[in-house]
């Protein structure tokens, strides 16, 4: 007789994959064909479900961090786009108000009414010099356009200056408010003849030798006498603003503001004789 094995042999995987395959098998149709594992399974089910949900915690809540970095990325990206966005509209609405101004400007140039015997150039004003007792500018028309030496430049509201050096293709104008510059004038309230002259500032003009008892008023307009040859009368210069008594001599100071906006824009008008026609 042999002897028996000393250890009982284990079961072999093959078998013990088919054991509880059908096991499962027959728990599956004993659950759908009775009720026998529905209290086992509610059972289950109230153990398992708290500890799923305890568990499942962590990846919501990683989730929901993952979604708040996202989402703020996204509104980071977006603001940052809008305030592109707005800068570039800014820029576009300030350039916009400036070709506006600019074209109410010309228009009030094209309609302006001019003294006779005078034809009107328009020049854009391409430089303007530093110095702020030197008041002088460059525009772009010269000796071809039938500029010359001389020649009173206006705005829309009245005079500018004086051309005093030409260039084929430019020209330099010494503005009214330069220090040295000085035009003869007429009040258009009495018809007193006076000289206003520069002080260097774009602000302010003034009366240098008027008698004490002169009739000038603050208030009072001036405009172009018309005598010298070189400005033509009735252009509008200055307004009075006050007048100063000077000490230990025998003549008063009128301050004044020019009429024209000086220094305000880009665009002038030379006023050329009119017999004379462009080059």
């Amino acid at each position: 007789m042999a002897n028996a094995p000393m250890f009982a042999r284990a079961m072999g995987l093959p078998a013990r994959l088919a054991l509880y395959t059908l096991l499962c098998l027959g728990l599956m149709v004993v659950g759908s064909q009775f009720d026998a594992m529905k209290s086992f399974r509610s059972l289950a089910a109230g153990v398992i479900n708290p500890i799923q949900a305890v568990l499942a915690k962590p990846f919501i809540y990683l989730g929901d961090m993952a979604e708040f970095f996202t989402v703020h990325g996204e509104l980071v990206r977006e603001n940052r786009e809008l305030s592109n966005e707005q800068q570039r509209l800014a820029i576009q609405l300030q350039n916009y108000r400036l070709l506006q101004a600019e074209n109410t400007q010309l228009r009030k140039l094209l309609h302006l009414p001019l003294p006779a015997g005078t034809r009107p150039l328009a020049a854009e004003i391409t430089h303007i010099r530093p110095d702020p007792f030197d008041r002088r500018l460059t525009i772009d028309k010269g000796a071809l356009e039938g500029v010359v030496a001389g020649r009173p430049v206006i705005d829309a509201s009245g005079l500018v200056g004086q051309v005093t050096l030409v260039s084929p293709t430019s020209s330099e104008v010494s503005l009214l408010t330069s220090s040295e510059q000085a035009a003869p004038a007429m009040d258009q309230r009495n018809g007193l003849r006076l000289i206003v002259s520069g002080t260097g500032s774009d602000d302010l003009l003034e009366i240098r030798y008027l008698g004490q008892h002169a009739d000038v008023r603050a208030g009072d307009v001036l405009v172009t006498s018309g005598i010298d040859g070189v400005y033509p009368a009735g252009i509008p210069v200055a307004r009075v603003l006050r007048v100063e008594p000077q000490r230990q001599t025998p003549f008063a100071r009128a301050v004044c503001e020019p009429i024209g906006e000086i220094g305000r824009h880009r665009h002038v008008l030379v006023l050329l004789e009119h017999h004379k026609a462009a080059k």
